[in-house]
C-alpha cells in the first residue's frame, strides 16, 4: 500500500510542476523572461503566482489524498510529491521554458521590426 501512496504523491508532484509551468507562461507572457528587468510591478506579479501555485498544490494534495483515502500524512509522501516535482522541472520543464524563450524572441523581434 506504501508504494502506491509513493507513486500518487509523485504523479501529484508531476502535476503541480505543470501547474508551475502555466504560470511559468503567464509570468513569461506578463514579466518577460529577462529576471533582470523585472520592475516593483513584475515582482510584485512574480509573488502572486507563487502564491497561487502553492494553494493549487497544497490543494490538490489534500484533493488527491481524500480521493485516494490515503490516511495520515507521512514523510515519504512529502518525499513522494517532491521527488515527482523535482523530476518534472528536471526534464519537461526545460523543454517549455525553451520554446517560452524561443516564442518571446520571436514576438519580441516582430515588435522591434515594427519600430
Amino acid at each position: 500500500m506504501q508504494v502506491y501512496i509513493f507513486i500518487v504523491c509523485m504523479f501529484t508532484g508531476v502535476t503541480s510542476g505543470v501547474a508551475y509551468d502555466i504560470l511559468y507562461i503567464v509570468r513569461c507572457a506578463v514579466c518577460g523572461p529577462d529576471k533582470s528587468a523585472y520592475t516593483l510591478k513584475d515582482k510584485i506579479f512574480l509573488i502572486i503566482c507563487d502564491l497561487i501555485y502553492c494553494i493549487v498544490f497544497a490543494a490538490g494534495f489534500i484533493f488527491i489524498s481524500v480521493v485516494c483515502d490515503l490516511g495520515r500524512f507521512r514523510l515519504f509522501m512529502f518525499i513522494g510529491c517532491a521527488l515527482g516535482a523535482l523530476i518534472y522541472l528536471k526534464s519537461l520543464h526545460i523543454i517549455v521554458a525553451f520554446f517560452v524563450s524561443k516564442v518571446y524572441n520571436i514576438i519580441t523581434a516582430k515588435k522591434e521590426n515594427k519600430k
